[in-house]
């Protein structure tokens, strides 16, 4: 049986007054509100006040599509291929998308771990800003990855951003059209990473790369091939 988009987005819509205290409008809002227009930035930004990442990229596309929703009549002939692809029918989503965070306190933005060096968490800063309008991705591909692998520290060793626990793993190459992770991910990469494209010497064990330039890639699949990175 097909997943039913509509009805699922119908749903996610209904409850949005009861879980979150706003209604789509409300959010609508609260979004242009927000000072971003970035895609990838509303997503985070969204995910900082509560929502699930699936859901959070799904009221990004609502708000991208005027307020309307993506599955409902008023789009009925936008041909599928131009509609923004629904969160993965292969996972399973929490019927609650929004987690309440305590009104006493609000919470810090996850951050990943970071080397107790101030040089070095400022180099690190340096080479993130070579990602510009893809920042916000970049840090959200550091958190989620120090949320897959407990323990992982980030240092700069230019132009590559060098993730290891503490033996280096993994690599990122932040840059304006897209960033790019270097890895080994084995057999478990074969359909998604790529021949990585030496950088320069410090790559020479990476021989596998991820291009990343929309949040919406990292999703489950991407966690679980940091974590075989990782030799979790």
């Amino acid at each position: 049986m097909s997943t039913d988009y509509a009805e699922m987005e119908r749903d996610f819509v209904a409850s949005l007054k009861e879980d979150t205290g706003r209604d789509l409008d409300g959010w609508m809002i609260a979004i242009r509100h927000s000072g971003h227009s970035d895609r990838n930035e509303i997503i985070d930004w969204l995910r900082h006040q509560g929502f699930q990442f699936s859901w959070a990229s799904w009221l990004e596309r609502i708000h991208h599509n005027g307020g309307r929703l993506v599955y409902g009549d008023d789009v009925g002939n936008v041909p599928p291929l131009a509609r923004p692809r629904p969160p993965e029918a292969t996972r399973q989503l929490d019927r609650r998308p929004f987690h309440a965070v305590p009104k006493t306190a609000p919470p810090a933005p996850p951050t990943p771990s970071a080397p107790p060096v101030a040089a070095s968490r400022s180099d690190i800063e340096r080479l993130l800003s070579d990602a510009k309008g893809l920042r916000p991705l970049a840090d959200l591909v550091l958190r989620e990855i120090g949320r897959a692998v407990p323990g992982a520290e980030f240092s700069a060793r230019s132009p590559l951003i060098i993730i290891g626990t503490p033996a280096p793993f993994a690599a990122l190459l932040p840059s304006p059209k897209a960033l790019r992770l270097y890895a080994n991910f084995g057999a478990a990469g074969i359909h998604r990473a790529k021949p990585a494209d030496a950088v320069n010497k410090s790559l020479s064990t990476f021989s596998d790369m991820l291009l990343l330039d929309d949040a919406r890639s990292i999703d489950e699949d991407f966690l679980r091939l940091i974590r075989i990175a990782a030799r979790l």
